[in-house]
């Protein structure tokens, strides 16, 4: 992928993998900044779920405006290959600081209230991120924790709750399924 183009977007850097996806650092063309790509994984390429998995990833996030949470700029698709263009957050991921041992506790406060501040406002739109942990969050030099990877969020309206008590609804998550990370 590095040196390709997905639309307006100069692929330049892997920055990271998971289960649902590849995240890249790219160069916005058009508006001369760079900007995180996550595209799916080799192997989901053709995947129609998975493509409808990381569209709905890109409409919940997309949701939410807040500091502390990671911002979506745009999703697409170039030559077959569906992608999420978001905020690039530059810093440490919250799992590596803690490799080093426990933080202070001015820290762990600091970070508690911007994690619980950004858990609100996403609570407070009827969505449920579903696999908050230490490696979905960055730490930026200034200090500031941002969410990262809705990808298995689930956004729960009141019309909806009321719907899953009555007739049951058609999801992406199979029921009994477990989704997020054990741990």
């Amino acid at each position: 992928m590095i040196g390709r183009t997905l639309g307006h977007y100069q692929i330049t850097e892997k920055l990271g993998e998971g289960g649902m996806g590849v995240v890249y650092r790219a160069h916005d063309e058009q508006l001369d900044r760079d900007v995180a790509i996550k595209v799916l994984p080799a192997a989901s390429f053709d995947d129609p779920s998975a493509k409808a998995r990381l569209l709905r990833e890109a409409r919940t996030a997309s949701r939410l405006n807040h500091p502390h949470i990671c911002t979506i700029h745009e999703v697409g698709e170039h030559d077959g290959q569906a992608f999420i263009a978001m905020e690039l957050v530059e810093g440490r991921r919250l799992s590596s600081l803690l490799e080093r041992g426990a933080l202070p506790v001015d820290e762990v406060q600091r970070y508690g209230i911007q994690l619980a501040d950004a858990l609100a406002h996403a609570h407070g739109r009827s969505i449920i991120h579903r696999d908050l942990k230490s490696a979905n969050v960055i730490i930026t030099p200034e200090g500031r924790a941002k969410v990262l990877d809705f990808g298995l969020a689930k956004h729960q309206s009141a019309a909806d709750l009321s719907k899953t008590v009555t007739q049951g609804m058609d999801t992406l998550t199979a029921p009994g399924m477990v989704v997020g990370t054990l741990a």
